[in-house]
């Protein structure tokens, strides 16, 4: 009985691990961003961009479903370059590496994530310099007494 058992808890974490695999937060291997990808949800959202403040909770990620094979996972991908959302494909080549993989035409471009524990809070931004005060204005001349 507990071998029969066994293999079927197995079989469920594993397809636990990979269903959730890719959920947590994710740094920009260049720009300041960082994403929170919650597989249950099908999205990664950005939690912070140093570059662009606005785009906080923007999805860049949308549409995510476990791939055919496992360990993958296929989706839509936002790709600032055209302004539009692109098919994605994503893997794990480690357990702290997020691949993002889109095909366009002929062209293939790949880009990896790091996983990080938690998102480091923003710089502070830096305090605007005072500006100056206005001259005063000049007395006007009195008027002659008549």
């Amino acid at each position: 009985m507990l071998k029969a058992i066994f293999p079927l808890t197995l079989l469920l974490v594993s397809s636990l691990c990979s269903a959730e695999g890719i959920s947590g937060f994710w740094q920009h291997p260049k720009d300041p961003v960082w994403i929170e990808v919650t597989s249950a949800a099908g999205n990664g959202l950005a939690v912070r961009n140093d570059n662009d403040p606005s785009s906080i909770g923007f999805a860049v990620l949308k549409e995510v479903t476990v791939g055919e094979q496992k360990g993958r996972w296929t989706g839509q991908v936002f790709v600032p370059q055209l302004g539009s959302y692109k098919r994605v494909e994503l893997s794990l080549p480690t357990a702290d590496t997020l691949k993002m993989k889109v095909k366009i035409g002929f062209l293939t471009r790949s880009l990896e994530w790091a996983r990080v524990s938690e998102v480091p809070e923003a710089p502070e931004a830096p305090e605007a310099p005072e500006a100056p005060e206005a001259p005063e204005a000049p007395e006007a001349p009195e008027a002659p007494e008549a």
